[in-house]
């Protein structure tokens, strides 16, 4: 009679288990480096994102989403019918999911960054924060990827909706893609401009009064980025008509809005550092950064000879801007003690080449106010170099308006430079 074998000894046992002892260790190193990974990541990161998936406020969006975007979908293909069969139907279809899409990455997610780190500051969270190991640039950077996380999330649900939108024809390529990523960088920079008005009060009234601007500057976002949206779902981008005036606006997006985030978040972060530790260079390198990006986008501009494409209008809110954000800085650079603590010291130039190379970038109200100044005078001549070159062009502008735009840009810089005084 033949001897049995048990199945663990026989051959395909045995291959069976070292298959499945293989996969046990596979997954075994997977799970070694996801938690390595997640003791890597930001604290702050992996903290916001489980409150704000638990949070009444997600579900209450995300499900008013789903609804939002399934109800659009049934209505709006319904109000289309037949025609939806043989005519162009992406614009009307790609319109109503922008919106749908706009509202939580525009207002609900920036609004939510606000109140979050806004609530660290009034529990008193944020100083059992500062006693850790967690920088505030690390706090902030965790609040700003934890939004980011949550518009994620909204993007993907959404994103079928807008694949179903392009089908139907009427919509290019490029133009559902610039159309996303405008609204996905609008998003993002909302949240950067609502942690920035988080911290700017400490009583309050002044938190009462920051809600209040914050909301007003979503919602006026929201509105200019629908007629935005509104206008290029509708007429398109033009690309076969002017290409350098897209590639003109599409640089200058891509060089300014990254250097004005930066700026924000580090003046976020110089808000919530304490006062013995040196708030003031990282500032300084953040407006040296942004003025690269300007100089770096006029630049651009300078290489079509043939016309303007910049008008009164928007020199005018653009240049203004720039200038209430480097007022804004350098009323923090010129409003520090001029007594500077011993782990200051510590960290400022020693040798004298150093010190001749990098003595603007070191913290105190007497450097800040050169440097903030030559700056100014930097940015006016550019502004100056713009006005003169708009002589001709679709956005040409007139003698006039040339001499009205450097009256104002010589008053504002005088203005500025007063006031730091």
């Amino acid at each position: 009679m033949a001897a049995v074998v048990p199945p663990g000894d026989s051959p395909q046992g045995a291959m069976t288990k070292s298959v499945v002892t293989a996969s046990i260790g596979r997954l075994e190193r997977v799970d070694a480096w996801c938690e390595k990974w997640g003791d890597w990541c930001n604290p702050i990161l992996v903290k916001e994102t489980r409150q704000a998936l638990k949070s009444r406020q997600f579900v209450i969006t995300f499900s008013l989403l789903l609804f939002a975007a399934l109800s659009w979908t049934i209505v709006g293909t319904f109000s289309l019918m037949p025609a939806i069969y043989d005519t162009p139907s992406a614009p009307r279809m790609m319109l109503g999911y922008y919106f749908v899409l706009a509202l939580p990455m525009l207002l609900v997610v920036p609004l939510a960054a606000y109140r979050s780190l806004e609530g660290e500051i009034d529990d008193g969270t944020l100083e059992l924060l500062s006693i850790t190991a967690l920088s505030p640039k690390q706090i902030v950077l965790g609040k700003l990827a934890s939004a980011m996380l949550q518009m994620l999330l909204y993007f993907v649900v959404l994103f079928p909706c807008i694949a179903y939108a392009y089908t139907l024809r009427g919509v290019d390529f490029p133009t559902t893609v610039i159309l996303l990523g405008m609204l996905v960088l609008a998003g993002v920079m909302m949240s950067i401009v609502a942690l920035f008005f988080a911290p700017l009060s400490r009583s309050r009234t002044g938190r009462v009064m920051m809600l209040l601007v914050v909301i007003m500057l979503l919602v006026g976002a929201e509105w200019i980025l629908g007629l935005a949206a509104f206008e290029i779902i509708s007429y398109g981008l033009g690309l076969d008509e002017d290409f350098f005036f897209v590639l003109l606006w599409g640089g200058g997006l891509v060089l300014i809005a990254p250097a004005v985030g930066y700026l924000l978040l580090t003046l976020t972060a110089a808000q919530l550092t304490p006062a013995i530790e040196n708030r003031s260079t990282k500032i300084r390198i953040a407006l040296l950064i942004l003025n690269a990006a300007v100089a770096a986008w006029v630049s651009l501009g300078s290489m079509e000879r043939g016309g303007a494409y910049v008008g009164m209008e928007m020199l005018v809110v653009g240049w203004t801007s720039l200038m209430l954000l480097w007022g804004l800085a350098s009323s923090m650079l010129v409003a520090e003690s001029a007594v500077l603590t011993p782990r200051v010291q510590r960290d400022l130039p020693q040798s004298f080449l150093a010190r001749a190379t990098f003595a603007w970038l070191a913290p105190g109200p007497a450097t800040g106010l050169v440097f903030s100044t030559l700056n100014l005078a930097l940015l006016a001549g550019l502004a100056v170099i713009v006005t003169v070159s708009q002589s001709q062009g679709p956005a040409s502008l007139s003698a006039r308006e040339q001499k009205l735009f450097i009256q104002f840009v010589l008053a504002f810089v005088s203005y500025l430079t007063c006031r730091s005084e």
